[in-house]
């Protein structure tokens, strides 16, 4: 299955081909208008209409949902998306993700702070003093979530450059997960940073 990077940047080069851009703007939603395990699908349907991208996985046998709504605005060099994903396990809400590279609400965060969380020693109040609030949550069962009990915060950032010579887009994208069992005790960390490009023409 393709990645959600790869997706948003074949997205991309398709507004700059002239194709119509998918669904239409939304700001960053409160964290505390979703609620994990209770939350629908149809009430997230209803909220942002119908999403740019849906897709289906199996984690641990069990079928997770997923639906993706992305917002771009082409620029002259700097390409700024909003997306979020939303994953569902039998109708009800058990992640999402939101991440933006807009000045007015850009979900940058610092990677060097992850080294300073500690396996089975730091908690999640003492993530959320070095990092900040997460951009995102997920609970089992779910692609970042496979173990029952526990339950993961997400920090994710991406930007993409358009060079104009070549018409090349360049992607940046880094995300954070932090694991935690149920007394909200670090279990394990992860960071991924990643850089591609993708030519238009």
């Amino acid at each position: 299955m393709p990645s959600p990077r790869s997706a948003r940047l074949r997205v991309l080069a398709a507004i700059l081909a002239g194709a119509c851009l998918l669904g239409a703007d939304f700001k960053r939603p409160d964290p505390a208008s979703f609620t994990l395990g209770t939350t629908t699908e149809q009430e997230i349907r209803e909220r942002f209409g119908e999403p740019s991208g849906e897709t289906t996985v199996k984690v641990e046998g069990k079928a997770v949902a997923r639906l993706q709504y992305t917002y771009v605005e082409v620029r002259s060099t700097v390409i700024p998306v909003r997306t979020i994903v939303l994953s569902f396990h039998e109708g009800r809400l058990v992640g999402f993700d939101y991440s933006s590279s807009f000045v007015a609400d850009e979900t940058v965060f610092d990677e060097a702070a992850a080294s300073r969380i500690k396996r089975l020693e730091s908690t999640r109040a003492e993530v959320l003093a070095l990092v900040g609030k997460p951009t995102g949550q997920y609970i089992y069962p779910s692609t970042v979530v496979k173990t029952p009990g526990r339950h993961a915060d997400v920090y994710s950032y991406s930007r993409t450059d358009k060079v104009s010579s070549t018409g090349t887009l360049n992607a940046f994208s880094k995300v954070l997960i932090v694991t935690f069992d149920d007394r909200d005790l670090v279990i394990e960390t992860s960071l991924s940073i990643t850089s591609t490009s993708h030519a238009t023409r």
